[in-house]
């Protein structure tokens, strides 16, 4: 009678075990020359745990050695390929899940307390001087508007001393204003951040052409806008 042909118990995880035997270390040795003092207590050993899981290069390497060292044996003996690679797949699977569900890092939009840039591009028709507390950007009217800065609305409406639409947005001690325009999206106390549509650009109120007049303010004090952009 012909003796049954005995195979060892696979383990599915002894690829993996060598990568984590090179993180122990023992205690420090004792310097040469020296003598460990006596004592009756063991010496302890120092274990690190390994700081991280093998990547998917790694595993997928191991995978396919351990596949190569094991179809050798298996063909004589009749040992299934498929019992063996079923254990290898499922913690290829679990170590590329747990990679996944790493939560993303979501960006805080960076704060811009002051005036930066122009609301629109366009051409400069008057720049900033006494008597003219802004600059003129020659726009079509329905050109989107946007804030220079992140802040509240303070007005949103009409004004009678010739700004036509106006929009002022306050942050602080500054304040931006944004004139002629023909439609205002915005309300009196919203809070909006650099970048957002304040208005679309129009020719209302004392205004000889489509235009956006736009002006900074600080404290009160008019500043010339290109110091900001």
């Amino acid at each position: 009678m012909t003796n049954p042909i005995l195979i060892p118990a696979y383990d599915p995880l002894s690829p993996f075990r060598t990568l984590t035997d090179k993180h122990e270390t023992s205690a420090s040795p004792v310097p040469t020359g020296q003598t460990s003092p006596t004592s009756s207590t063991p010496t302890p050993t120092t274990t690190t745990t390994p700081s991280a899981l093998p990547d998917f290069r790694e595993l997928l390497a191991l995978m396919m050695m351990s596949m190569t060292m094991q179809s050798q044996g298996g063909e004589e003996s009749g040992f299934s390929m498929s019992s063996m690679m079923a254990p290898i797949m499922m913690t290829l699977m679990e170590q590329l899940m747990s990679q996944e569900v790493t939560p993303e890092e979501t960006s805080t939009p960076t704060a811009q307390p002051t005036p930066n840039g122009l609301p629109v591009e366009g051409r400069f028709t008057q720049d900033f001087h006494p008597g003219h507390n802004g600059v003129d950007i020659a726009i079509v009217t329905g050109t989107p508007i946007q804030s220079t800065m992140d802040g509240t609305v303070i007005h949103a409406g009409w004004n009678n001393q010739g700004y036509g639409n106006l929009v002022i947005v306050e942050n602080e001690g500054y304040r931006t204003y944004y004139a002629h325009l023909s439609e205002i999206p915005v309300e009196m106390g919203q809070t909006i951040r650099a970048g957002d549509t304040i208005g679309l650009s129009g020719n209302t109120g004392n205004s000889t052409g489509p235009h956006l007049h736009y002006e900074v303010r600080y404290n009160g004090q008019p500043l010339d806008p290109a110091e900001f952009y």
